[in-house]
């Protein structure tokens, strides 16, 4: 979303002013239009104000936000990694213990390497997410 901030300002300050310009030139007797024109002119430089300190505290504390997240993001990387090299280490010695009795083709050993750490790095990343 794009910051109408100033935008917003010039034409509230323009309502005003023409408000303003108005009020003193008409004579004019009845209901005389530049009260509503500086009415809404306050209203939008008062939307306009109350807007731009609102974005600016989201922007500071989605700053933080995102640095706490960040943190935990690569604290549950780190996690997540460590617990793959150990389950690939536990495979790595099964399959050639295995090997030794049955005769397996690479293929089929990579393939179930790759599925294994596909399921261990979803499963201990959904666990790491939940406990931290």
């Amino acid at each position: 979303m794009k910051n109408l901030f100033i935008q917003r300002l010039l034409v509230s300050t323009l309502l005003m002013v023409l408000g303003i310009i108005k009020i003193i030139l008409d004579t004019s007797v009845g209901f005389n239009f530049a009260y509503v024109v500086l009415f809404i002119g306050g209203i939008i430089l008062l939307y306009s104000i109350i807007a731009y300190f609102k974005s600016r505290n989201n922007k500071l504390f989605e700053k933080e936000m995102s640095k706490q997240y960040d943190e935990r993001d690569i604290l549950i990387d780190g996690k997540v990694a460590h617990f793959s090299l150990h389950i690939l280490l536990y495979e790595i010695f099964i399959i050639m213990f295995l090997t030794n009795f049955v005769a397996i083709q690479t293929n089929i050993v990579l393939f179930i390497v790759l599925i294994s750490l596909i399921i261990c790095e979803f499963g201990s990343r959904k666990y790491y997410n939940h406990v931290l």
